[in-house]
């Protein structure tokens, strides 16, 4: 049985982390009371989550992926060690929070009244990074 492990992240509105993991290629579950995660095996783990990625959308050794909401209002990512192994570790994440932060800009500009003007994706030494143009109506 892979131990799970709970990761940092800054992610606070469920809708845009439920549209960065479709945008990633998931289906995932919302379930606001929260729910037990699901090992490899079938079995219910102790660890709950208010946004779970199922195991079948992941390989066939996974366990899912759960996202739980803390008292402050922040998502925390939960991954079994094996999952982590396998690539769903802090680049997987950060990948996942660059969509999630491009969803949340977007909504935020569309409702200020901004056009989308274009999407850059800039080659630094640090890695890649995404600028988003808008223009004013």
């Amino acid at each position: 049985m892979s131990k799970y492990v709970e990761l940092r992240t800054s992610l606070t509105d469920q809708r845009y982390l439920v549209e960065a993991l479709q945008e990633l290629g998931y289906e995932p579950e919302v379930c606001p009371e929260g729910r037990a995660l699901v090992g490899y095996g079938g079995d219910q783990r102790a660890e709950q989550a208010h946004v779970i990625i199922p195991r079948g959308q992941l390989d066939s050794a996974s366990n899912e992926i759960g996202f739980v909401r803390d008292s402050g209002g922040v998502y925390q990512a939960i991954v079994s060690e094996y999952d982590r192994g396998i690539g769903f570790d802090d680049a997987w994440l950060g990948r996942l929070a660059q969509v999630y932060k491009e969803r949340q800009t977007m909504a935020v500009a569309k409702a200020k009244g901004y056009i989308f003007k274009g999407r850059e994706v800039i080659h630094t030494p640090q890695g890649k990074k995404i600028q988003l143009r808008f223009a004013v109506r």
